[in-house]
Formats: C-alpha cells, sequence, structure tokens
C-alpha cells in the first residue's frame, strides 16, 4: 500500500503507533463513546435500517473499529440468531471489555473479538454476509483504503453499512437557545474557525469531519451497488420541563461539561485545536485572538446555562445531527 506519493507506508503501524491517534480506550474516551452512544439512534430508526439492509439470521457479521462492540448489540435481534459476530479493533483493552460485555447480549449466536488495523483486517477474502463501521471512517487518513478492505472481506452479493456523520455542515447550523444569540460578526467568524479547523485536521492526517456526506461517492468509486443513506432523525432539542430521558441525559453532560473541564484539559483541547488550525491555513495572531474572545464570554454563558438549568428555564433547538447511515452491496450475486 502506498501514500499519496507513492511511498510504501505500513498500514498497521499507521494506526497502531501514530502519535497523533487517540486511545480510545482511555478513561474519559471510553465514557464518551459509552455516553454517546446511548442516545445516538433512536430504536425506531434502528427498525429501520435492519429492514433495509434485509438483515437475516444464520450470516457472518463484521464490525470494524469495534469498540465495546456497540452495533453488535444494537443490531443483535435483528440477525443474530445462528450467525456470527466479529468485532476488529486496534485496542486490546476495548477488546477485552467487549468480549465480557457480549456475553449479556450474544445468545443463539457468537461473538468474537479480533485485533487488528482498518487497512488490513486480519480476515480472509468474502467471508462475511454484513460489514460495518461507525464513526471510524472519520478518524482515518486513508478512509478509501478502509473501505476497500471491507468490500474484500463482503461476500458478492452482502452490503457494507458505514454510519458516519458530516460534522462540518452540522457546526454550521444556527442553535436557538435561551441564552443570547452570538452577533453575525460572531458567527461568521466561528464557521470561518471551524473551516480552517476541519481542514487542518485532514492535512494532519487525523481524518475528514465531514466525510458522512462523501462515503456514497467513495462506494461508488470502489464499484458497490445500490447505494442508499438513511439519515440520523434525532434532533438536539431541550426544552422544559426536561420529560424525556433523552433530554435528561443531555441537561446532565452539559452541566458534567461545565463543572468537571479541569485547566490541563482545556490545554490539551486548546492545543489540538490550535494545531490543526495552523495546518489548515489559519495565523497564529488569529488563533489567540479567537481564543481570547471566545474564553471572554464563556464564564458568563456558563453561568448562565447552569442558573437556567437549575431553575429549568433552559432551552436548546439545533436540528439535526446531520449523521448518515450509508449502505452499499458488492456485486455479484443474481
Amino acid at each position: 500500500m502506498k501514500d499519496s506519493a507513492g511511498a510504501d507506508r505500513n498500514p498497521i503501524s499507521d494506526q497502531m503507533t501514530d502519535k497523533n491517534k487517540r486511545d480510545w480506550s482511555e478513561k474519559d474516551l471510553k465514557k464518551h463513546i459509552v455516553d454517546q452512544r446511548k442516545f445516538l439512534w433512536r430504536e425506531s430508526t434502528i427498525e429501520r435500517i435492519a429492514a433495509w439492509l434485509d438483515l437475516k439470521s444464520g450470516i457472518t457479521a463484521v464490525d470494524l473499529g469495534c469498540g465495546l462492540g456497540y452495533l453488535g448489540w444494537t443490531f443483535w435481534k435483528h440477525f443474530g440468531n445462528d450467525s456470527t459476530y466479529v468485532g476488529v479493533d486496534c485496542s486490546m483493552k476495548l477488546l477485552r471489555e467487549a468480549k465480557e460485555i457480549s456475553t449479556g447480549w450474544s445468545e443463539g449466536g457468537k461473538a468474537w473479538f479480533l485485533n487488528g488495523s482498518a487497512y488490513s483486517i486480519p480476515m480472509p477474502d468474502e467471508c462475511a454476509e454484513w460489514v460495518m463501521c461507525q464513526t471510524l471512517l472519520m478518524h482515518l487518513e486513508f478512509p478509501e483504503d478502509t473501505l476497500n478492505e471491507m468490500i474484500r472481506i463482503t461476500k458478492p452479493g452482502g452490503v457494507i453499512m458505514c454510519m458516519e456523520p458530516d460534522n462540518v455542515s452540522a457546526s454550521l447550523s444556527i442553535p436557538f437557545s435561551s441564552t443570547p444569540a452570538l452577533s453575525v460578526k460572531e458567527k461568521l467568524e466561528q464557521f470561518k474557525m471551524q473551516l480552517i479547523w476541519a481542514e487542518g485536521r485532514k492535512r494532519l492526517g487525523r481524518g475528514d469531519w465531514g466525510i458522512g456526506a462523501k462515503v456514497p461517492r467513495m462506494m461508488a468509486d470502489l464499484g458497490l451497488i445500490n447505494i442508499d443513506a438513511i439519515h440520523n432523525d434525532t434532533p438536539y432539542f431541550i426544552h422544559p420541563p426536561y420529560e424525556t430521558e433523552y433530554q435528561e441525559y443531555r441537561i446532565n453532560k452539559m452541566r458534567e461539561n461545565i463543572k468537571e473541564k479541569d485547566e490541563d484539559t482545556k490545554q490539551l483541547l486548546r492545543k489540538r485545536y490550535k494545531e490543526c488550525f495552523l495546518a489548515g491555513g489559519g495565523s497564529l495572531s488569529t488563533f489567540y485572538r479567537y481564543v481570547k474572545s471566545v474564553e471572554s464570554r464563556q464564564e458568563e454563558w456558563e453561568t448562565m446555562v447552569l442558573e437556567q438549568l437549575e431553575n429549568r428555564s433552559y432551552f436548546q433547538g439545533a436540528g439535526g445531527s446531520h449523521f448518515f447511515c450509508i449502505r452499499g452491496f458488492k456485486p455479484g450475486r443474481d
């Protein structure tokens, strides 16, 4: 496998040892991937996706970048009887925990877990009827190579499913909230900073923040057919009296993010943001001017939000998540 300059590269070491890759088994990051998935897809949407994929029992399903096996337990009732689920991840820590968790949801079939790279899946050609991933391609420098690997291990007529966001488009949405709105100038500056940051993230090989909208074209270029997509229908919505479990979850996350983010975490996030912003073509002076502007109003905003949450007057509506489930079928079955 070669990089864009034609030089040979080691796909396994790319994913396993790159100092810029984040270790998702770290306590805070693992908590993030667990919490984030609690309300990521509505159960009714999962039902619709399962029918749309034509899932059946007695198949082999491979979940690339499986983490704790979320896609396995989410879809198990739709395919798990007499089936084999294989979760593949580069983190041995996550895989050990995923294996333990799987004993609680894999009844009626088998759940296996393999350590491996997204660029070199440790499985033979044409071994699975269904190959899937979620929020994986968005973190990869060479997502097409990984998608090609997913196609390699899929049987003719089998389906590839990728659940990926377009966070760039989502970042450009304007929320309606009980807190004072930004001015037009402030909104434009925020959008510009985000676009430059996203471009720098790609240039540094940390992935495409807007990849969700691009996956269908990638699938088509790699020869998949009957390509289609379903949009996540879960909006960002909080409104008193906060009657749903989802709203209570969002409120608790907001409180947690405000109260528990220590100075070391803030410095780390700022450092990562600056790296991407500069790589995207932004200037150091613009970065520091923007950070100063944001921090000058951040404390006031946080105090206001906490007060409104306490008296249950806070509200927010920000539309959908720009999260896609994309499918494509491998040609070859009549």
